[in-house]
């Protein structure tokens, strides 16, 4: 997938639906006007709840360790690998990056529906 960070500045919405157990594996690119941003430096949060107003927090994925890596020839690649093992259900989730300089954005927000798995390995 690829994000763009242009003059428009709210965040994508892209919708996940995902089996309990399965690794949710995904690369997403960022742009701006066809521009690379460079995430050299930048920490990347994902954070997974059961509504937009809860504060309880289902899941946290981040670039230092926690299921998220950055990297790609121009640095701009966010790659997403995390075992889900939060309950069967619906949540929403978002991904915000914190630039070196503490720039502060949010590029991508949506649904994020966890479906029971049939087969338990």
């Amino acid at each position: 997938m690829s994000c763009n960070n242009s003059a428009d500045l709210r965040p994508a919405t892209y919708n996940i639906q995902i089996w309990k157990n399965d690794n949710w594996a995904q690369t997403f690119a960022l742009f701006a006007n066809d521009v690379p941003i460079s995430l050299t430096g930048a920490y990347c949060e994902i954070q997974i709840r059961p509504s937009i107003k809860s504060t309880t927090v289902s899941a946290t994925l981040d670039s230092t360790g926690g299921g998220i890596t950055i990297g790609g020839v121009n640095n701009n690649l966010i790659t997403v690998d995390y075992p889900i093992t939060i309950a069967a259900g619906n949540y929403v989730y978002d991904m915000t990056v914190v630039f070196p300089d503490d720039f502060t954005k949010t590029y991508i927000w949506g649904t994020f529906i966890v479906y029971q798995d049939i087969t338990q390995i």
